[in-house]
């Protein structure tokens, strides 16, 4: 292989993504930056060093690279289109390095010592098979700003960057610039709200493009920055009339050799999809094709963007001690996990459900891979004079730690377990109301969505008999979800609603929470939801209204009504009972709903996070518990704020 030098000049552009930052979808770091329209363009040019080979790849090598330094390598089929074709890196010598990207043309990496690294890629597809290899050393004494990170995305999807923290601290002063562009193509109305953690929308390319970015800061009187260097993918264009209207990432199936690999895809997550698959001949219900091991099974029907993502999935449904992860599975057709996945959802005409990595990652990074656009809904509601802020708790504290996003701190699949189990709970409790497994070899086609339509037109459903039979009569908080979860405008008299006003609304109805008033398929899901926490990991889910301050944190919002774990109110027992023997019939129901602990009030006129810490014992004082000192750092969640509605 020879190297040769070469001043290569790109930049990065951007178009429009303005998002308010809510709830517990983001961190924000308002340093008082508002919006821009653009980025401004760097006074320098960017340089790379081009490697090229005695086969079609060329590979892009940034200038220098240092010990702890994000760093990246680009594999490039000189004017070749990448549609189709598959790349997967490895190293093959130095310092044994964490790998959270190996499918991508852009290997992202961050040397542990000045030494040198080797890497192969091989490149294969539409009849092209490569296989190349290459050094780069590692030797320069950097500064210490670092951005998360180099990678590739696909045109015109979401985008975002971060800046890392220094020893627990934000930079200060940061600045972003635009390296000079050849093509005359600039940012436009670039989200830099949060200075440390840029939003943008990637560029419609012709071909496969390079884009450059820098971050000038300063810590401890030094300036600093870090270059950052995305590859924006040309992509096929998306049919009006495509189950996704809008780009979505590269994506394989997790298990290469699956007898499901070539479909998976093209069926489930691509925007290239306009009339379904015929899913139940080509992609049937898990429930209809099983091997010795189900979980094995379930793994040949996984699409990820990331490895790792299929990888850590697998490991936790292997980690639980009881099966209803794998009974409930059944009943999809597929399992998609990717970085550009938020909120979460279940897909009711492909039998899929979609997943949001966030809950999956172990190290931090894996959590570099995952784009942190804010859920679309974040703004909506903004009118409202109320929050219904919600938390899963144990033993008085969170299930689960929280682990802000700037600091380089990896966590246990212990830590990650009980988010990630609501949110399996939520999902799959949509696929089984849609299709139970007692239905799946009564199937008629010719598609599943002409199954869905006629179990939807008899209120066949779980959630359309829940309705039937055990109705939610609040009137004032079904129009206040659509204000809430479908981005309505609030009238006059919702806007003078008081906390008190919504609090009586709520508390008088026979929801667990306010979502549920959102559609049928979410009271259904949100019950079975709160009630499986509780029987399997005796985590217990708060739900309040409080006031609305400006600000709002845990520590500043005062409860004027909340209960903890209200699925356990017997006025809600024959609702949640029912839901409970629909969707997972495999277990005991009058042993697990009488075995949910009685609710506990929080305390009226205490904070959120004053009311983290309470008294279930009548003996104790729980004005005196709540008033403990508790730290509670982290952002509020929301209802809704994890899945699309249904």
């Amino acid at each position: 292989m020879k190297l040769s030098q070469n001043l290569g000049t790109y930049s990065l552009l951007a178009s429009a993504m303005l998002v308010s930052a809510c709830g517990g979808d983001s961190d924000n770091n308002d340093q008082g930056v508002p919006t821009s329209s653009a980025f401004e363009i760097c006074s320098e040019n960017i340089t790379y060093s081009i490697a090229d080979t005695d086969s079609q790849l060329t590979f892009v090598l940034e200038h220098e690279y240092a010990k702890d330094k994000p760093g990246s390598i680009i594999a490039n089929l000189n004017e070749q289109d990448t549609i189709g074709k598959t790349f997967l890196w490895q190293q093959v010598s130095g310092p044994i390095l964490e790998l959270a990207a190996v499918n991508s043309q852009v290997l992202a990496f961050t040397p542990t010592s000045n030494q040198d690294y080797a890497f192969k890629v091989k490149v294969s597809g539409d009849n092209i098979n490569i296989e190349e290899t290459i050094t780069i050393t590692a030797d320069s004494n950097d500064n210490i700003l670092r951005i998360n990170s180099d990678h590739q995305m696909v045109s015109l999807t979401d985008a975002s960057l971060r800046i890392q923290n220094i020893n627990g601290q934000v930079p200060e002063n940061i600045s972003w610039c635009m390296y000079p562009s050849t093509n005359n193509k600039a940012f436009t109305n670039v989200d830099l709200s949060d200075i440390n953690r840029p939003l943008f929308v990637a560029p419609n390319v012709d071909t496969d493009q390079l884009f450059s970015l820098k971050a000038t800061a300063t810590f401890d009187g030094q300036t600093i920055s870090d270059d950052v260097n995305l590859l924006v993918t040309k992509e096929k264009m998306t049919p009006s009339d495509a189950f996704f209207n809008s780009p979505v990432a590269r994506m394989h199936a997790y298990k290469h050799d699956s007898p499901y690999a070539k479909q998976l895809t093209s069926c489930v997550y691509s925007n290239q999809l306009v009339d379904a698959c015929n899913i139940i001949n080509e992609l049937p219900f898990i429930s209809q094709d099983t091997k010795p091991d189900p979980i094995d099974t379930i793994m040949d029907r996984v699409v990820v963007s990331h490895d790792w993502m299929g990888a850590n999935f697998e490991a936790y449904l292997r980690a639980q001690t009881h099966n209803d992860f794998v009974e409930l599975l059944q009943s999809v057709t597929a399992v998609v996990i990717s970085y550009d996945i938020r909120p979460a959802f279940y897909a009711g005409f492909i039998g899929a459900i979609y997943l949001d990595p966030e809950y999956m990652w172990l190290t931090s990074v894996q959590r570099d891979t995952i784009n942190e656009t804010p859920d679309y809904r974040s703004n909506f509601g903004e009118e409202l004079n109320y929050l219904s802020p919600y938390r899963y708790v144990k033993n008085n504290n969170y299930a689960g730690e929280y682990i802000e996003i700037g600091n380089r701190t990896n966590r246990t699949m212990e830590n990650m377990s009980a988010n990630l189990a609501r949110l399996l709970y939520h999902e799959l409790a949509h696929a089984n109301d849609y299709f139970p497994q007692s239905m799946h070899e009564n199937l008629q086609g010719p598609t599943l969505e002409n199954d869905f339509n006629r179990r939807y037109d008899s209120k066949e459903m779980t959630s359309d008999q829940l309705n039937i039979r055990y109705p939610l009569t609040s009137t004032e908080m079904y129009a206040l979800a659509n204000v809430q979860y479908s981005g309505e405008n609030a009238n006059n008299t919702q806007k003078a609603y008081t906390p008190n006003d919504v609090a009586q609304f709520f508390a008088n109805d026979l929801a667990n929470d306010d979502y549920a008033y959102s559609s049928t398929r979410e009271d259904a899901a949100m019950l079975f939801e709160e009630v499986m926490m509780s029987h399997r990991y005796d985590v217990l889910r708060d739900i309040a209204i409080t006031d609305k301050p400006e600000g709002a944190t845990g520590s500043t919002i005062v409860v004027e009504w909340g209960q903890r774990g209200r699925v356990g109110q017997p006025e809600l027992y024959d609702r949640a009972s029912y839901v409970l023997s629909q969707i997972l019939p495999e277990v005991d129901v009058s042993q697990v709903m009488d075995g949910l602990p009685a609710p506990v009030a929080l305390v009226k006129g205490q904070t959120w996070t004053q009311n983290l810490v309470l008294a279930t014992d009548p003996s104790k004082s729980p004005q005196k518990v709540a008033e403990q000192n508790v730290v509670d750092t982290r952002p509020l969640q929301f209802s809704g704020s994890d899945h699309v509605k249904h």
